[in-house]
């Protein structure tokens, strides 16, 4: 008890008090003086209070005690020895400044108020605290007395107990002791036999428990395939599909080796027993067999009465139903297929009716949608190049006015092949914004979602259906591909735009190789009846271009004129557009063999780079295809490019390049034809000039650089040089000086060599009005000439090089003429004086190319 007063009552220091420093507290006030310091306390001189049993550890309860228990420990609290002790502690405390300070208030306002003693305010202050403290630890103190005397009762058991079992231990010690040694051998035989068959029993169980393990279905998997609240797309369903497949497998095993492969562990071959030979295995069999039947009647529910009919109905998206509510239960038509193949057919039946029918009414209604964008190209006699005036006149005037896009110049329908793998046009956008589009970007726009719908069906059949997805892909798409190319004959039979079925031929091969790019090769077949569409048409469309060629006039045409005739303008954009489809991709090979196939199966199929170009399909035509495209003869030598001719096969292709070919010829004649329609020569030959040169214009322009241009060219260098002379020849004086020119050079030329210098062999009269004429009207000549060749000719540039040409000529021929002269007489007559100076007539030349 000291000691703890003593722990109360410890020396106040600056961490514990919290106040400032010694140094920093002010001084004890002068009137008080410091208590002396107290002599130490020895703790034998302090009086000890007799050791008496614990009231609260003994056995009574009687509240008398613990009263009596207080009132000694207050007791010895206010014994005078304690009281010195307080007197030093005190006396340390008031060494301490924040004391003293606190004291000397004490003494300030006791002296102030009341006039007492400072000192014994606070004491009788810390006293009655003092109290307070020590009443709270009896209160303490007598709360925990019932918490002890339960501990003291615990103690005491636990030691009993502890007595009880150490007397046991005793007694087992000695009855041991007395056992012998026989005894003991004899029970660890028995203990081990005991413990071997035991073990042995174990083992049998666990076998035994694995076994009926795999052949007892389990109550939850019997009831959720039994309770028909449990949907079939229930993940507790399926699972109890799958237990019930395993059991069945398990059960229907021929030997134990095939048990233990379907059940996953080898329980069958460590008991040697083959499932289905047990008692137990035949009658779970029937059992199983009952609820696989009952299971695949459920399945077949789901599907034909919830999943597929979700594809029949409008606004569907059908790719989410065949991923969502299909294949995700692929497990499921599986199990159908090997409980019932009957089942299993009658589901796929019904699902390739219910897609068939989406998707033909899908085709049908988008392509109906489509042909209302169609900008209609051409016609049937505004496509043809030898068109009539009549009839170029009513198209241009009349009811196809509306027609936007030209059948002849390719303009930016080329294009369409660069949009080969872009998404099909969205018609209600098209619709709302008034477009019209040539047949080639609707035709385009069905195949791209033919082959994106094909693509998904393929690997989805393949996916569901397994080894009978193709026969289902088959079923499913026979009406919509038999759809497709109705929609495409009908268009075919009121088709005259050549350009754009040749557009179709290439997209057709373009798509064949986009499919084969994916490993997707069901859609060749469809390619190939798409390809004998297409071809024969064309072909169709070729020999009428030729006929209309033979059979036009100068009245069909509407006359002929000067100037460049439409026709010549109309074939020139055909050529070109024409070759700039069939060289845009891949070369002149890769046109060659974009005809027909026989069957599929008799083809390799080609890859995408496997060299052939965008319309190669990897062979010729065959088979029935040579009935449409006539059999070909002879090499296409008027084709764009003669050093790859070596690579052309004879199909299709062929065939458009001979066409081509006859084209070109039956132009050059009826140009010829029309030029002999003016009765002036020197007129029909500036009309094939004007032809000629637009011609090669138009193909230098777009680029179709060929034997066709060059043919042009040659043909247009041979006619220049005609109209040079024509025009020279139309001139009286220069005529008569050209005729005598060349009368003199072939006398001269035959005139025997060495001769006695005799008169010359041509009259001197003749020379000199010839010379007299030139010489007076050379000027005004040139400027008829160039009068002339300025009216004569459209293009600018090409009537400049012919006025080149035609006075280069006249000055060639004046020179010839003075060499005659000059070859005629040793001595100049005197009338050569008038012979005008080569020189002087560049001159006048130069004055004419310097204006220009």
């Amino acid at each position: 008890e000291r000691n703890s007063f003593y722990r109360l009552n410890a020396t106040p220091t600056r961490s514990n008090m919290g106040g400032p420093a010694h140094s920093d507290l002010p001084s004890p006030a002068p009137h008080l003086p410091p208590f002396p310091p107290s002599p130490p306390v020895n703790d034998a001189d302090l009086p000890r209070a007799p050791l008496a049993e614990d009231p609260y550890l003994s056995d009574s309860s009687d509240e008398d005690e613990s009263s009596a228990a207080g009132r000694h420990l207050l007791s010895l609290l206010r014994s005078s020895a304690l009281a010195s002790s307080i007197d030093a502690d005190l006396s340390l405390f008031s060494s301490d400044p924040a004391v003293r300070s606190a004291l000397n208030d004490d003494a300030y306002d006791g002296a102030g108020g009341s006039g007492g003693s400072g000192a014994g305010t606070t004491l009788a202050r810390i006293e009655d605290e003092f109290r307070a403290a020590e009443s709270e630890c009896v209160r303490a103190y007598e709360g925990a007395a019932s918490d002890l005397r339960d501990l003291s009762a615990e103690v005491s058991g636990c030691l009993d107990l502890l007595s009880s079992s150490e007397e046991t231990l005793l007694g087992l010690q000695a009855d041991l002791s007395s056992v012998g040694a026989d005894a003991l051998g004899r029970l660890r035989e028995e203990s081990g036999r005991m413990g071997a068959e035991l073990a042995r029993r174990r083992r049998a169980e666990r076998l035994l428990r694995e076994y009926l393990r795999h052949v007892v279905v389990s109550p939850a998997a019997a009831g959720s395939i039994l309770d028909g609240q449990v949907p079939a797309t229930d993940a507790r369903f399926v699972g109890a599909v799958e237990e019930v497949e395993r059991r069945h497998r398990f059960l229907c095993a021929r030997t134990a080796g095939e048990a233990d492969a379907a059940s996953g562990g080898d329980v069958a071959e460590r008991l040697g027993l083959v499932p289905g030979h047990t008692a137990a295995g035949a009658e779970m069999r029937t059992h199983v067999t009952r609820l696989r039947l009952h299971a695949a009647a459920r399945v077949r529910a789901y599907f034909l009465h919830d999943a597929i009919p979700k594809i029949r109905c409008a606004r569907t998206n059908i790719r989410m139903v065949q991923v969502s509510a299909l294949l995700r239960y692929r497990n499921l038509l599986d199990f159908v297929h090997d409980v019932s193949p009957e089942v299993y057919e009658e589901i796929r039946d019904v699902y390739v009716e219910s897609m068939a029918r989406a998707l033909h009414v899908l085709f049908r209604t988008y392509g109906g949608q489509l042909s209302r964008l169609d900008g209609k190209v051409g016609g049937r006699y505004f496509g043809l190049i030898a068109v009539e005036e009549a009839a170029l006149r009513s198209a241009v005037q009349g009811k196809d006015k509306e027609r936007r896009y030209d059948a002849f110049n390719l303009g930016e329908r080329g294009k369409v092949l660069d949009l080969i793998g872009a998404p099909p046009i969205l018609v209600h956008v098209a619709l709302a914004e008034g477009e019209k589009y040539p047949y080639e970007m609707i035709f385009r726009s069905i195949m791209k979602h033919l082959m994106d719908s094909a693509t998904n069906e393929y690997k989805f059949t393949n996916d569901f259906l397994g080894d009978s997805g193709r026969d289902a892909f088959s079923g499913i798409f026979s009406r919509t591909l038999s759809l497709v190319l109705e929609q495409l004959e009908t268009y075919l039979f009121t088709c005259y735009d050549a350009l754009g079925l040749l557009l179709m031929i290439k997209l057709n091969h373009g798509h064949r190789r986009i499919m084969h790019s994916r490993q997707v090769h069901v859609l060749d077949t469809f390619f190939d009846r798409v390809t004998m569409l297409l071809w024969p048409r064309l072909k169709m469309l070729l020999d009428s271009q030729v006929r209309a060629i033979r059979a036009a006039g100068a009245e069909k045409l509407g006359g002929v004129e000067l100037h460049p005739h439409y026709v010549s303008r109309r074939y020139a954009e055909f050529t070109s557009s024409v070759l700039l489809i069939l060289y845009r991709v891949g070369g002149v090979g890769a046109m060659m063999n974009a005809g027909p196939t026989q069957n599929i199966a008799d083809r390799t199929p080609t890859t995408p780079h496997s060299g052939n170009g965008i319309f190669g399909i990897g062979g010729n035509s065959r088979g029935s295809a040579s009935k449409y495209v006539g059999s070909l003869s002879g090499s296409p030598g008027n084709s764009l490019n003669g050093d790859t001719t070596s690579e052309i096969s004879r199909g299709p292709g062929d065939m458009l390049l001979n066409d081509l070919a006859v084209i070109h010829e039956e132009i050059i004649a009826l140009l010829k034809r029309l030029a002999g329609e003016h009765p002036v020569r020197k007129h029909g030959i500036v009309f094939l000039i004007n032809n000629c040169d637009q011609i090669a214009q138009v193909l230098e322009e777009r680029r179709t650089i060929g034997k066709e241009l060059q043919a042009f060219e040659d043909m247009l260098l041979q006619q220049r040089e005609l109209f040079v002379e024509e025009e020279l020849l139309s001139h009286s004086h220069l005529a008569n000086m050209i005729a005598f020119v060349r009368g003199a050079e072939r006398q001269v030329a035959n005139a025997p060599r060495g001769g006695t210098g005799g008169p010359p062999p041509f009259d001197a009269h003749t020379v000199e009005s010839l010379v007299r004429d030139f010489a007076t009207s050379w000027k005004k000549t040139i400027e008829q000439i160039n009068k002339n060749v300025l009216s004569y000719f459209s293009n600018f540039r090409n009537g400049m090089e012919i006025l080149k040409q035609v006075l280069t000529q006249l000055l060639l021929y004046y020179t010839r003429f003075q060499d005659v002269i000059r070859k005629g007489w040793r001595k100049l007559p005197s009338f050569c004086n008038d012979l005008v100076s080569t020189t002087v007539i560049l001159a006048e030349i130069k004055k004419y190319a310097l204006a220009i």
